[in-house]
């Protein structure tokens, strides 16, 4: 089996990235699964040449591992996010947005303060095996931050992943032989502003490739995706 990269390393790849793992005790039970690796002070280092406001880097870090859930703690340069997460016999659900979700909202430069009520499905499945598809979504309530103004907001983030195949992938932190999982996310807000309802559409398709044991070691953005939002200052419009 190809080796974890060292800690020391810090990978670099187009798009959102390739990652560099510490080594820890991996967890048993619910929250075992094999292409998402749940260890307790887990780290892994992320950095891209893409982006709409060019190169960025962040780093993940499993912290609070429980029975039935755990919590990823992502840092930003001086900003901390924080993502709970829970383990069930179906495999790993997310309970708040994170990661693409919050990616596609800080793209349309829209700050968004959002309380998930419900999650559906699964993240990551116990077992995944090429071919395989499911869904996850997340209903949520909160406020967002749009053309300048704070606004009381709804709605829910679907995605669908689809299980590709087996691929080589090579990045700074070596070669793998990796899981292809194919994401569309689709994320529906609505809210209104002076009395006027307005709906905020966003759909981004992104590849991820997954290795056993050690995690997303890359991920890329597809260039062709859509963007509805029906709002500008105080006049409904389509962007």
């Amino acid at each position: 089996m190809t080796e974890a990269p060292s800690v020391t390393e810090t990978p670099v790849v187009t798009e959102i990235p390739s990652a560099s793992p510490t080594p820890a005790a991996a967890s048993s039970g619910s929250c075992a699964n094999p292409y998402y690796p749940v260890r307790e002070g887990a780290t892994w280092t992320y950095s891209s040449t893409g982006g709409p406001a060019g190169g960025y880097g962040f780093t993940d870090t499993i912290t609070s591992v429980r029975d039935d859930g755990f919590t990823l703690t992502s840092q930003f340069g001086s900003l901390t996010r924080t993502q709970e997460w829970s383990c069930t016999p179906e495999g790993l659900v997310a309970l708040q947005l994170g990661g693409t979700s919050a990616a596609i909202l800080n793209e349309d430069n829209m700050q968004a303060t959002l309380n998930a009520d419900h999650a559906g499905g699964v993240t990551f499945p116990s077992t995944i095996n090429p071919g395989d598809t499911w869904r996850h979504s997340l209903e949520f309530t909160g406020q967002i931050s749009l053309a300048g103004q704070d606004i009381d907001a709804k709605g829910d983030a679907q995605s669908s992943f689809q299980a590709v195949g087996h691929e080589s992938v090579t990045v700074p932190a070596g070669t793998f032989d990796a899981l292809r999982i194919h994401v569309d996310t689709t994320i529906n807000i609505s809210g209104s502003f002076n009395g006027v309802s307005f709906p905020v559409k966003v759909t981004t398709p992104y590849d991820y490739w997954f290795v056993k044991d050690l995690g997303w070691v890359k991920a890329k953005r597809h260039r062709k995706c859509e963007r509805r939002v029906i709002f500008r200052d105080d006049r409904a419009a389509v962007l």
